[in-house]
C-alpha cells in the first residue's frame, strides 16, 4: 500500500512538472531560454537531469536537444 502511495505521489510530481513546462511554452517562452530554471525546478521536485530530459522530450518534442 505504501508503495502505491509513493508511486501516486511521483506521478503527481511528474504531472505538475510537465504542466509547468507546457505553461512556460504557452506563454511564449522557449525551453532553451528557460533551460536552467526548468532544470532547477525539476531538481527541486526530486528528478535527476536524465529524468528531466525525458520528461521534456515527452512534453515538448521540439525542445531538445538541450
Amino acid at each position: 500500500m505504501t508503495l502505491l502511495r509513493v508511486h501516486d505521489h511521483q506521478q503527481d510530481l511528474t504531472n505538475d512538472f510537465v504542466k509547468m513546462v507546457r505553461t512556460t511554452i504557452k506563454k511564449g517562452n522557449s525551453v532553451a531560454a528557460n533551460k536552467q530554471q526548468i532544470f532547477m525546478m525539476g531538481q527541486e521536485m526530486g528528478f535527476c537531469n536524465d529524468e528531466i530530459r525525458v520528461l521534456l522530450e515527452d512534453a515538448v518534442p521540439s525542445a531538445l536537444p538541450l
